[in-house]
């Protein structure tokens, strides 16, 4: 316990003094003032799912409109006397959403680096390069199947998911602590470049204000995080730490991204013992680690061609084990500008292994195609298939499908 304490006292007081180094700073003051920005997704799926032998599910082609996604972001800004940049921001969804307010966090910047307080994604997932982001949007270079604007979910369970590269219980969007060094980097031939670090904290994955419960609700009662304290919750996180460092450089018309990730964190249970929780009441620990790179080739006129691939491995109290990996691609004939084309795709593999069951397995191969009709609308297109096998004797899950996509992507 004293440990424990003594490394969150040191990272809020990193925080501090990252703050408190301002005092000869000279730069022009700003008033806080807030910016609007956001995107629109709106994707027609088609799906062709075959029955697999023992599965509860039936044969079934689908073609949906359903799912749409959207955000609205309020970003704060301000410059204060002595040079320190203080901020926040609001993601707000603009579709009907169970967690209606995606993100909220404040932030604080300095020449040394960067604090950002509140609801936000931790180190590990901001940090991370993987496989270039494909031309679906919303499959970027962290999360696959899972996003919540990918074209379909595969239906796995807790042994081969979550069905991403993201860590399971990986405290995102928790109240917590994120600290990073300065965004100019170091070791670099450039700014931009070079090595940056991180770290984070969440005490206790509460996210959204709830008064429904009360902080001495039942056991179990996800009615928690009234007055800031949270009540026992199955399957969220406690004492939540994770570590992330990134390095960038260019070579001539290379440039290379590396990347790795760790993670450490509690689980809560409450009596139970199951593939989420995997532990007695209290006693459930997931650790695990990731790393990843990215390169990227400048052909000329603006074309670029990039590869990359990760690696994620975790372990939850010694009794589960998963491990993914994901490689991939993407060309464009001009990046992000009006009339370019690009063609990515990218395959994904998950193998989740409990004792006494047979190894859930999770594989999804896509590919697909865009082209920027303007800045900030994207046209795209792609096609794809997946498979799971569910270890459970009943197979309930199991199942095997092609799909397609087709849709329109604002950025604004």
């Amino acid at each position: 316990m004293k440990s424990s304490l003594l490394l969150q006292t040191a990272l809020v007081a990193a925080a501090g003094l990252m703050l408190a180094d301002n005092a000869f700073a000279q730069v022009k003051a700003e008033p806080l003032g807030v910016t609007v920005g956001g995107y629109m997704t709106r994707t027609f799926k088609v799906q062709d799912r075959d029955k697999v032998t023992g599965s509860a599910q039936t044969d079934k082609s689908t073609a949906t409109f359903g799912g749409p996604n959207a955000e609205i972001w309020f970003n704060l800004r301000a410059v204060l006397d002595n040079g320190l940049r203080v901020g926040g921001r609001v993601e707000l969804e603009a579709a009907s959403d169970g967690d209606q307010i995606d993100e909220s966090y404040l932030w604080f910047e300095n020449d040394m680096g960067k604090v950002e307080v509140g609801s936000t994604d931790r180190v590990a997932a901001k940090m991370q390069y993987f496989s270039p982001n494909t031309t679906l949007p919303g499959q970027d270079n962290i999360s696959t199947a899972t996003s919540e604007n990918a074209p379909f979910v595969v239906p796995t369970n807790n042994r081969a998911g979550p069905t991403s590269m993201w860590f399971a219980n990986h405290g995102n969007d928790a109240e917590g602590i994120n600290i990073y060094t300065s965004s100019n980097r170091y070791f670099g031939s450039k700014a931009g470049k070079g090595l940056q670090l991180g770290v984070s904290y969440v005490p206790d994955g509460c996210q959204d204000y709830n008064n429904g419960g009360g902080q001495f609700a039942a056991a179990g009662n996800i009615t928690n995080c009234d007055a800031g304290f949270s009540n026992t919750v199955n399957g969220s996180v406690r004492n939540h730490y994770n570590v992330a460092a990134n390095y960038i450089e260019s070579f001539g018309d290379f440039t290379v991204a590396l990347s790795a990730g760790y993670v450490s964190t509690r689980i809560e249970s409450v009596g139970i013992n199951t593939a989420t929780n995997a532990g007695t009441a209290g006693q459930a620990r997931l650790n695990g680690w990731q790393a990843g790179s990215q390169v990227t080739y400048a052909l000329g006129g603006g074309s670029t061609v990039g590869v990359g691939g990760g690696y994620k491995s975790e372990e939850v109290t010694s009794t589960i084990d998963r491990r993914s990996y994901i490689v991939g691609f993407l060309y464009t004939t001009n990046g992000s500008q009006p009339g370019s084309i690009g063609v990515g795709g990218d395959y994904w593999h998950a193998k989740g292994e409990e004792a006494g069951l047979a190894d859930d397995k999770a594989e999804i191969l896509q590919l697909g195609v865009s082209y920027m009709l303007a800045t900030g609308i994207k046209l795209y297109g792609g096609a794809g298939t997946y498979e799971y096998t569910d270890g459970n004797a009943v197979r309930a899950n199991e199942s095997k499908a092609n799909f397609g996509v087709l849709g329109v992507n604002l950025t604004f």
